[in-house]
């Protein structure tokens, strides 16, 4: 074979490899045009279609308008756990920190990675967020999702990472007791517990 024939063949695996990625790759969103998934409401929440879930739009310490005013709040675990109970932010009082999964399904894939939809939450550090989820084979750890990089990891509860808050959007609340849906066994209940917070 002549070297100008290997070149082609080269040149031509490579160009189909190319286009191959090229066809694979496609973002589940624009990173600045809004997913249908995320509805942003004035109140400063947002509902996902998906999970049903109202995520607070911005990250604990961060507020207003693209969550342009203040700086992102790094806590502790049993911080982050206390300003998530003590929390009415929209007047709903049951806020708490999202589970390792809840937490994940905010994560969209990019061709150039993961990433979180940057309409629906704006400015979100790129680092890491407390779930609600302790480590069970890591005593006094939780898991963690660092939002620059996609990877979930543990640490232990007295490190310090940023805070998103969540809430059921339909669950009761006794701050506006009008948004509760009627149910003979539905009961406000906190999450988490003082044995929790403790560890």
């Amino acid at each position: 074979m002549t070297s100008a024939r290997l070149w082609s063949f080269v040149a031509c695996i490579f160009g189909l490899v190319a286009a191959a990625g090229a066809r694979e790759c496609e973002d589940e969103a624009l990173p600045d045009m809004p997913s249908p998934r995320f509805v942003v409401i004035q109140n400063g929440t947002v509902k996902d279609a998906r999970t049903g879930l109202m995520w607070k739009q911005c990250a604990e310490g961060l507020t207003g308008i693209g969550c342009a005013r203040g700086q992102a709040t790094a806590l502790s675990w049993k911080w982050a756990m206390r300003r998530a109970q003590t929390s009415t932010f929209a007047g709903h009082a049951d806020w708490r920190l999202p589970d390792r999964d809840e937490l994940m399904s905010l994560l969209q894939r990019r061709c150039h990675g993961l990433d979180i939809d940057g309409v629906a939450f704006p400015n979100t550090p790129p680092g890491r967020f407390w779930s609600g989820t302790p480590a069970t084979y890591y005593p006094g750890s939780a898991w963690r999702l660092h939002f620059g990089t996609g990877d979930m990891d543990y640490g232990t509860k007295r490190q310090s990472a940023y805070v998103r808050l969540v809430r059921d959007a339909h669950a009761c609340t006794p701050v506006r007791p009008s948004t509760c849906l009627p149910h003979e066994d539905r009961l406000y209940e906190p999450h988490g517990s003082v044995e929790e917070l403790e560890e």
